[in-house]
This record gives structure tokens, sequence and C-alpha cells, in this order.
């Protein structure tokens, strides 16, 4: 028996994908999240936990390069998919179907290990100067930690708020100073596939919401990256590794001299805006300025489908504020809902999930005081969305409120801490699309 034949086909059933979004494309983006939920495939959280790497539409120069660094440190066998702009649902299918088998292809396997042995790990420093490195480092431990599903959610939960990143120190600090995107995570993301049920929850999701601590994933990590160690060395032109650059001193809000690290965050995150990149200066573990911006946002592109529904956008984003703060079980919930939406079909559930958010009382927990000077609130913007939901279920029209353009993203950041970062973005839900929409190429004949 070829025993490597018979694990790639093991590891073929349930391969991991990582989605690269295009901004202008979230109709594309919504059919592979559905298309991967309902095949029971599970989203990967880096390159390093990738089997499969799925680019949802046509890309630019800019994200281009990002894509390229990251399928070089896709470890093989590995498939890379790039769908265009108007790949149908029945295209996507195809494509899926054709995954499994050439993952299980040992010749596919052995091709695509000399192709990946060599590629030049110094290439791979385009993804870190795009703006992914940093937190793609810290997210190798959200879909590694399964172990945490077996814990009281409310060790996980004080990751929310100020008290738990203490905590989270002494546990990751180690990580501090590996090199590349999400590398110690390494394939361990694969010993779970057989434990993904089809709509991709697990029996631990239902569970309250930080029981996987995704919200504060790398807090301790950021403290290691510019703690003790260099304080003699400032100004000097040096990178540290994963391509950052040394800290500088300033002073603080209160006078004092301390470290200002610069960390992009993006453009390829679990749950992050397609393409939006978000520079922001730290000194300790608080955002004192941030900027945003979208790649390839003036490249021209074709118009995409139909717009999607601020109804749909409400669960979308709804999902992702789930997510992040660790409750899956209510995360997946939400975008089957989304995904009945988008087709037309009744939904019938959308109360009885807002009666489970709102009853959560971890949830209020954690997320109390997670805001910033700007003005933001996840709390108060989560149950905004709320409302907005309760109110289209009841048969009462809805203002569209207004998304703030990544030009406003930055200001509405700052003050805030550094792991609250990505539960504010999703909770804000900036128009990433917005931004390319006035670029589109125009069909022949088409009013402009």
């Amino acid at each position: 028996m070829d025993l490597t034949a018979a694990l790639l086909r093991f590891t073929a059933r349930v391969p991991h994908v990582l989605i690269v979004g295009v901004p202008g494309h979230p109709e594309l983006r919504l059919d592979v999240e559905e298309a991967l939920r309902l095949r029971g495939w599970p989203e990967a959280t880096g390159p390093a936990d990738a089997d499969v790497l799925i680019v949802a539409g046509r890309v630019g120069a800019e994200l281009r390069e990002v894509v390229d660094a990251l399928w070089r440190q896709i470890p093989a066998p590995r498939v890379r998919v790039e769908l265009t702009d108007d790949a149908t649902s029945a295209d996507l299918e195809n494509t899926l179907a054709t995954i499994p088998p050439q993952l299980a292809d040992a010749r596919h396997a052995r091709r695509e290990a000399v192709a990946a042995a060599a590629s030049d790990p110094a290439d791979d420093r385009a993804t870190d100067d795009a703006g992914d490195g940093h937190e793609q480092h810290h997210s190798g431990h959200e879909h590694g930690g399964d172990e945490a599903d077996e814990h009281d959610p409310g060790e996980h939960a004080a990751g929310g708020s100020g008290d738990g990143h203490a905590q989270r120190h002494d546990g990751h600090g180690e990580h501090a100073h590996d090199d590349g995107a999400g590398e110690h995570t390494g394939h361990d993301g694969h010993t779970d596939h057989d434990q993904h049920t089809p709509d991709g929850t697990r029996a631990a999701d239902e569970s309250e919401p930080g029981a996987h601590g995704e919200h504060d994933a790398g807090h301790g990590e950021h403290d290691g990256g510019h703690g003790g160690g260099h304080h003699d060395h400032h100004h000097m032109d040096m990178p540290l590794p994963g391509g950052l650059a040394m800290a500088d001193v300033a002073d603080d809000r209160d006078g004092l001299a301390l470290d200002v690290l610069h960390v992009p965050l993006g453009p390829v995150l679990p749950e992050w805006p397609a393409g939006l990149v978000v520079d922001v200066a730290l000194q300790g573990d608080v955002i004192t300025s941030a900027s945003a911006r979208v790649l390839d946002a003036g490249a021209p592109r074709p118009p995409g489908r139909a717009r999607v529904s601020a109804a749909v956008r409400d669960l979308d984003a709804l999902a992702r504020i789930l997510a992040i703060a660790g409750w899956r079980g209510p995360a997946t919930r939400a975008r089957v809902l989304r995904d009945r939406l988008r087709r037309g079909d009744p939904v019938a559930d959308l109360v009885p999930l807002v009666r489970t958010i709102r009853r959560s009382r971890l949830l209020r927990l954690m997320l109390r005081d997670v805001a910033s000077s700007g003005g933001v609130d996840v709390a108060d913007l989560l149950e905004q969305r709320l409302v907005r939901i309760e109110a289209r279920a009841a048969g009462t029209p809805v203002d569209d409120p207004e998304r703030p353009g990544p030009a406003d993203l930055g200001a509405r950041l700052t003050g805030a801490e550094f792991a609250a970062a990505r539960l504010l973005v999703a909770a804000l839900d900036p128009d990433v699309d917005g931004v390319v929409a006035a670029t589109a190429i125009h069909a022949p004949g088409e009013d402009r």
C-alpha cells in the first residue's frame, strides 16, 4: 500500500481554503463562502494553514503582489484558483469539484513541493510590505487552538477587555520573534478535518463567545515584538523579522517617552474587508494614529454583478463580529441566513438569532469598553445592527446606515487598543467596494 497516496487522499477530503477577496466584488466572495460552508470545508486562517488559495475576482498589480507572496508561503500539496469577475455559481462548483483530486494526486504534490522549495523566501516580504505579515502571524493561533473549546468560555472572554490582554502575554510572548506569516501554525489545522460538519460548525460552536480567543490573538506577540530587546537601537533603519521597521520614540498622551511601532493590518486576514490595509502607529498597546487604504483602488475593473443589499451586509457584518469574538455557532447561523436572503428564500430565524445574541451576558462583558477615542463603540454598533435586522424581519422599512470609507476609518480607530482593531473594523464595516465603483470599466453601449 502506498502510504503517501493514502495520506494525500485522507487530507484532500476536507481541504482548508484561504480566500482572497477582491474590492468591488463582494458577491463573488459570498458565493465562495457559501460553497465552502455547504461542502464543510473550513476557511484557513493564514497561508501556513491552507491547502487551497482562492482569489475571488480579477486582481490589480498591488493585490497581485500580495497573492503571489501568499502562494509562496502555502506548503505543498496545494491548489490555486483564480475566479474571473463574471464567474457563476455553476462555474464555482465545477472548479471546487476538481480540487480534492488534485490534492490527492501524488505527482501534483511532488511538483508543488519542488515549486515551493524553489521559491525565494526573501520575496515573501512583499506580503508584509502590503500589510499582511504581522497580523497573519497572529492569526495562526486562532485555528490551531482547538483545545480552547474545552475551557470555560469565561477564561477567554476576558480577552475582549483590557484585563484579558495581560493574561495572554505569557502564553504567546515566546513567538514574538518568529519569522514569516503564521509559520508556527504549520499544518496542525489538518488534524481536525473530520470534526467539521457540513455546515461548518462543531459541537462546541454553540457555546458562549470567547471560546477561541480570536479577539485578542497575538496581543502578547506584539508586546514581545518591541519589548526590551532593542531600546538601545532606536532610529536605526534595521527591519525586524517579518519586514517591520524598528520602533521610534515619541511622547505619549501623558508626556512619557514610549516606543512608537508602525504596524500594517491587512490586506488578507480572517474576517477582514477585501483589499483593506490599515497602517497603525502603536505606543504600548494603544493605537495613536491610523490611516487606511484599499489596494488597487484606482485600477479599472469591469462591473460586478448586482450590488449586495443592506440586509445582506448587516448579516455579513454580524457574522464577522461574532466570529472574531469567538462565537462560531451564531456566526455560522448568521451566514446561513445571509445566504438564504441572497437567494430570496424565506428567512424565519432572524428574530431567534437576535434574541440569542442579546441574551449572552458573556458577549456583553466581552464587548464592554471595546471602543476608540474616535467615538466608535462595538457594543453600540452591534445593537444598532440587531435593531435593523429585527425591524426588517418585522417588515418595517429601515434606512441604510452610512458606512465609513477608508479615508474616514483611521480617525475612528485612534485611541483603541491594538487587540480590538479587528473587532472595530468589523463593527464599522467600511465601504471598500465603493472606492473601486467609480473607476469601473463600462461595457460597450452601457451608460456611464
